[in-house]
């Protein structure tokens, strides 16, 4: 079998992604995932066990370090530029951000500090850094209830 050539290991292409949350309580998972469009990224539906299930998001999703805060990129307006979300599970809340780009690659989510690659495959690839919560008041917009639902209590 031939080896699948780069950019197309990158964890924006995952035609499926399951991912628990460090404290164990939580699992975000995205399957199955379709292509965009022909040879570009993947997107599907995020469930997240307690919390709002999320279409057109990109199976490259990370949690944060004490599982409060789940980072994943959604495509906006349907087939547009990305935004990054972030879940805020103790706030029951979902922020975008005021931020927008072809793609974003979430890396890592420690210690507050959520590091993304922008545009990951390509020349103008780079890094770019979010401080979580401190942040989400400026670098961020909370969703509107309607884009952004939470299960409901059991009654």
């Amino acid at each position: 079998m031939k080896p699948v050539p780069w950019p197309y290991t990158l964890p924006i292409w995952r035609s499926f992604y399951r991912a628990v949350s460090p404290d164990g309580q939580r699992v975000a998972q995205i399957d199955p995932a379709r292509e965009v469009s022909m040879g570009n990224p993947t997107f599907g539906l995020l469930c997240v066990t307690g919390g709002p299930h999320m279409e057109r998001c990109n199976p490259s999703f990370v949690w944060s370090d004490d599982s409060r805060y789940l980072a994943v990129p959604q495509f906006h307006r349907f087939v547009g530029r990305q935004r990054l979300l972030i879940i805020a599970f103790a706030e029951k809340r979902v922020f975008a951000s005021k931020e927008r780009t072809w793609y974003f690659q979430p890396e890592l989510f420690a210690g507050g500090q959520l590091i993304v690659t922008v545009e990951p495959f390509r020349r103008s690839a780079h890094a770019a850094t979010f401080q979580i919560p401190s942040e989400l008041a400026t670098r961020f917009t909370p969703l509107k209830w309607r884009d952004a639902r939470w299960p409901q209590a059991p009654r």
